[in-house]
């Protein structure tokens, strides 16, 4: 619908501006140097105004850059985080797998005899 407005609105600004009749230009020597100048002024600042916006979209795009970066970094630390806590849960299963294992042989080796023959030690399998 707004392109369709525009449309029209330029439409009908062409159709005007060539059904009014045409003025003589009347220019002198100071009016043209004038207009020369301004032209070249305004063209500057349309330059400078550019470079500005282009500056100004440079810097927030290195900005959310670094946002990103800290974002991600952040993300790293929290994965990190988990996977040290992960391998703590694993260490502290294996911790106490060996502890009821070490516990199982304690159990065992009160439960053999151990005797001194003769120099030789004797775990409950006869003399060696």
């Amino acid at each position: 619908m707004r392109i369709r407005t525009v449309l029209l609105v330029a439409a009908a600004t062409a159709t005007l501006s060539t059904s009014v009749p045409a003025l003589p230009a009347a220019a002198d020597g100071a009016a043209s140097t004038r207009n020369i100048l301004i032209l070249t002024g305004a063209a500057a600042a349309t330059y400078l105004i550019v470079r500005h916006n282009r500056k100004v979209h440079e810097e927030r795009a290195a900005e959310a850059r670094r946002e990103a970066a800290l974002a991600a970094e952040h993300d790293d630390e929290a994965t990190a985080y988990r996977q040290a806590e992960r391998a703590y849960r694993e260490q502290a299963a294996a911790n106490a797998s060996l502890r009821k294992e070490l516990a199982y042989q304690q159990r065992e080796l009160a439960t053999l005899s151990v005797h001194q023959d003769g120099g030789g030690v004797s775990y409950g399998w006869g003399s060696v």
